[in-house]
């Protein structure tokens, strides 16, 4: 998954409380949803539609094949009644993924260390072979769960971005999607109600392996990959950029374009309107970049000189006078251009000219981690198995 903070960009997987007997909402009950709102995390659409749908039923059992490391395999939701559960997903395959254990230990503190509050980091399939030999050496301080199969992952409604899915005593999933702040914000609200063993939760449907993603084919490699080390297949350098031009982007749950270019580069400059096509044919789904690595003096006395200006662009510039990103590339000609997937794997590379609406259109309909209208649950707590559509 990709995100775009700072100047860097870096890789890179809600609730229901009765108000009143009477159904009025009052004016205090409607500041606690105000407040709530703000612990939800930013995810892709897909996503966070996905974790919600599970919001106001009982959470899925443990499946038998989850694999172990640092707790018990006899451990059940049934077991856990009476406790707050927090059930985060991680992988140790990307860099995003593997911050989450600690930052989640750092967000609970005292909290997880209560005997009514279970914490479980569940891994995902991406990586999973690897979670052993990584969980040896970082030593995360909570149980984790390796969903090998992606059966418990689909139930969840997670996918390749981490999220965390929070359930009250009753064993019912109340939030879904929040920040880590959040998720501590969420398990104190949680613990201020008393356990009741005679309320339980409403049971989920069955999960319909039919809503699984549709899934296409990321384009052969095969040509040429353009002036630069052939990277396709594999996973993309990290992109950093020393300045943004335009307005800093958001590729979370995108495709991203990466174009080389510089002012001086005639060649460049005549790719700028193909460039505007693409941009504007795939918006929402695509985000491009354009990357210089001219110190800001003299892109800008280039823009001058070839009378442009950064709002005739309709993707987002940045500057790297490093070129760090390009240096990992090992670029040797310009224009040169780079598309990654959600997950951050080059998909294609080469000249912008050959890059055909086509193309984007193959990579776009193949990633399972781009946001989709066609995304949200057929029916409430039946999240789309998109886990089981990749082992199709």
């Amino acid at each position: 998954m990709l995100q775009f903070l700072g100047t860097a960009i870096l890789i890179s997987l809600t609730s229901l409380f009765p108000t009143s007997t009477t159904g009025v909402t009052t004016s205090a009950s409607a500041v606690i949803l105000e407040d709530e709102s703000k612990w939800k995390d930013r995810l892709p659409n897909q996503d966070r539609a996905a974790a919600e749908a599970g919001i106001g039923f009982e959470a899925p059992a443990f499946p038998e094949d989850l694999t172990w490391i640092g707790g018990t395999a006899d451990l059940s939701m049934e077991k856990l009644r009476g406790k707050v559960v927090v059930l985060q997903t991680w992988t140790c395959g990307t860099s995003l993924g593997r911050g989450v254990p600690k930052k989640l230990d750092r967000s609970l503190k005292d909290l997880a260390a209560r005997e009514d509050v279970e914490v479980i980091l569940v891994h995902t399939p991406q990586d999973a072979e690897k979670s052993d030999r990584f969980c040896a050496r970082a030593k995360p301080a909570f149980p984790v769960a390796v969903d090998a199969s992606g059966s418990f992952c689909d139930q969840l409604g997670a996918f390749k971005r981490p999220v965390n899915i929070i359930v009250d005593r009753s064993g019912t999933v109340r939030y879904a999607g929040l920040t880590d702040r959040g998720a501590a914000s969420a398990v104190s609200h949680l613990l201020e109600v008393p356990y009741d063993p005679s309320v339980k939760p409403e049971p989920r449907p069955a999960l319909d392996a039919s809503t699984a993603m549709p899934q296409g084919t990321y384009p052969p490699i095969t040509g040429n990959p353009g002036a630069a080390t052939d990277l396709r297949g594999r996973t993309a350098p990290l992109f950093v950029v020393d300045r943004w031009i335009t307005g800093e982007p958001d590729a979370r749950g995108k495709v991203a374009i990466i174009d080389f270019w510089a002012t001086w580069c005639g060649p460049c400059i005549q790719a700028i309107p193909h460039m505007n096509e693409i941009a504007n044919q795939f918006r929402g789904k695509v985000e491009c970049v354009g990357i210089s690595d001219e110190s800001k003096s003299a892109f800008e006395a280039g823009l001058e000189k070839k009378n442009l200006k950064a709002s005739k662009f309709r993707y987002a510039l940045a500057l790297d006078p490093k070129g760090r990103m390009k240096s990992a590339f090992n670029v040797r000609g310009i224009p040169f251009v780079a598309v990654m997937s959600t997950d951050w794997v080059v998909r294609w590379q080469g000249h912008p000219s050959s890059l055909t609406p086509s193309i984007v259109a193959s990579i776009i309909a193949a990633d399972p981690g781009i946001s989709r209208e066609t995304a949200s649950p057929k029916t409430p707590g039946t999240p789309p198995a998109r886990w089981a559509g990749q082992r199709r």
